[in-house]
């Protein structure tokens, strides 16, 4: 992938995780909120990370990026298991990590396409 559609990718994939975030803080409902947060949950966590090794093709990246989303969200959901339930701080640690990575990712994407880097 380019370095404009990693720019593009993470920019799309900050706005989702803002309004799921916006979703969860107004508790809001709707068929609207489940989408977004299917979203997020299948793409946001595992493009946080794969975005590090950047993949050389398009399919191999999106593949990584549902498997390591899936991953990520069920580890998540073992470690509420074994400890407590708390569905939302496991939300707003999810959130707030991705979001943290992703401004990462978008200002060093930022960076190679502005030829600073």
């Amino acid at each position: 992938m380019t370095a404009r559609a990693i720019t593009a990718v993470t920019a799309a994939l900050l706005a989702v995780t803002a309004v799921t975030a916006a979703f969860a803080v107004l508790d809001l409902q709707g068929p609207v909120r489940v989408v977004v947060t299917l979203l997020f949950l299948f793409f946001v966590p595992g493009w946080s990370v794969i975005a590090f090794f950047r993949p050389g093709s398009s399919s191999l990246t999106w593949a990584l990026v549902i498997a390591a989303s899936v991953a990520i969200d069920l580890l998540g959901a073992q470690l509420m298991l074994l400890t407590t339930w708390r569905p939302a701080l496991a939300s707003v640690f999810a959130l707030v990590v991705c979001a943290v990575l992703l401004g990462f990712h978008l200002v060093t994407a930022r960076r190679t396409v502005g030829g600073h880097a």
